[in-house]
């Protein structure tokens, strides 16, 4: 069970090295693994009632699209490079993000391109990442 919820998107037009325009947009979010915790007083966090029952493996993989992806045109974007953070958040004493990495994803149709986040980890409890994706293309870039 994956719950995303997503930040306000921050969209600048910033210059860059080479003295050209580009938008810089961050993305910001959490991914919640195994449902959302819920709080139920100062001192208790319970799992969500919505986690499945039974035997539950500790390490995970998942793959998103962003929910706040703007549509890009792919060949303005091809090489425009994708910056990505990740880290755990209320995943109890044990666990780690081994690999974070953001892409370039094609929507089946062909037009137009989404940002797609992958997660790679350890996550003894219910618990979440926190994402951080920044990405600089051309002004006009967006579909």
């Amino acid at each position: 069970m994956l719950a995303i919820e997503p930040q306000p998107r921050i969209d600048t037009l910033v210059r860059r090295v080479d003295g050209t325009e580009a938008r810089r947009t961050e993305y910001a979010g959490v991914a919640w693994l195994k449902g959302r915790p819920r709080v139920e007083d100062s001192m208790t966090i319970r799992p969500s009632p919505d986690i499945a029952r039974g035997v539950a493996f500790p390490n995970f993989d998942v793959v998103f699209f962003l929910p706040d992806s703007l549509p890009y045109v792919r060949d303005d974007v091809a090489e425009e490079p994708l910056q990505v953070s990740a880290s755990l958040r209320g995943a109890g004493e044990v666990g780690a993000v081994v690999h974070a990495a953001a892409a370039w994803v094609d929507d089946p149709s062909g037009s137009p391109t989404w940002i797609q986040l992958r997660l790679v980890g350890h996550l003894g409890w219910q618990g979440g990442v926190s994402y951080r994706v920044v990405v600089l293309t051309p002004p006009d870039a967006t579909a």
